[in-house]
């Protein structure tokens, strides 16, 4: 059993010992260097196990002969990604089913609002910007916008 936790922190190297110990050894040293750590796994939602399988050169199709061996390759990596992303990270299986869909939870719950001269703001809000705030344009920039 191989612990999969705080796969947000995984380095390269933490990523290719994962590789290496759900069986894909011979696979695990061409993704060396790559790019490929913790944080990609767990945040971006289009790096999935075709990705992973991509950069690591697991081919989709070969051989008659090879290619028994390569389809459980891709069945164990499909299998063992997906527990890795269930148990160490934040991140769901896609649902095909739009009624599954929740969204994530709002920034703005995540900071708590600044009060300046007792008026509670959002950080990064319009109520932010001096009462007398005006947006202006260079001639330049009127000119051109003239002539369009």
């Amino acid at each position: 059993c191989y612990i999969l936790t705080d796969v947000l922190v995984w380095s390269n190297d933490r990523v290719i010992r994962w590789v290496q110990a759900i069986g894909l050894r011979e696979y695990a040293n061409n993704i060396l260097e790559s790019g490929v750590h913790g944080s990609l796994i767990a945040l971006d939602e289009n790096f999935d196990y075709s990705s992973l399988a991509l950069l690591l050169q697991i081919p989709t199709q070969n051989t008659q002969a090879s290619l028994l061996m390569l389809l459980p390759a891709r069945q164990i990596l499909e299998r063992e990604y997906n527990n890795l992303l269930a148990l160490g990270t934040e991140r769901r299986l896609e649902e095909s089913d739009d009624k599954n869909f929740r969204r994530g939870p709002s920034w703005r719950r995540q900071f708590p609002p600044r009060e300046i001269h007792g008026i509670s703001m959002m950080p990064g809000s319009s109520e932010t910007l001096p009462a007398g705030f005006r947006l202006t344009t260079t001639s330049g920039q009127s000119r051109k916008m003239a002539t369009d």
